[in-house]
């Protein structure tokens, strides 16, 4: 994979609203956006240039670093959590019910 990467709150913002306007259901549904986000990147790890195998691997990969990513997030939201409203107030909450297919949950507003 590739060197540091940089994310910012405007990158993320710029990406949920051209995901809002191709569907405007995530504008309600954050588990829309992130089924978008995920896709997309399925998508484009499609055309890997090396066999399935390594494809798979980079897959792992990935999900592994998204996962740190998550769980990174997550812990450095704790603090300010306790002493402030969320740092995106505008984004939908809820939470997400499972659903026979793996790939799919309803997401349910709090």
């Amino acid at each position: 994979m590739s060197g540091n990467i940089s994310l910012s709150q405007e990158l993320i913002t710029d990406l949920l609203k051209r995901i809002v306007e191709h569907d405007a259901a995530a504008q309600e549904d954050m588990m829309v956006n992130i089924q978008y986000l995920v896709a997309v990147a399925g998508y484009l790890c499609a055309d890997y240039p090396g066999p399935a195998n390594e494809r798979d691997e980079l897959l792992d990969q990935l999900h592994a670093f998204m996962k740190h990513v998550c769980d990174d997030r997550a812990e450095s939201a704790k603090p300010q959590a306790a002493n402030e409203q969320s740092a995106a107030p505008d984004l939908p909450a809820g939470k997400s019910v499972a659903t026979d297919d793996p790939a799919v949950g309803i997401w349910k507003p709090e």
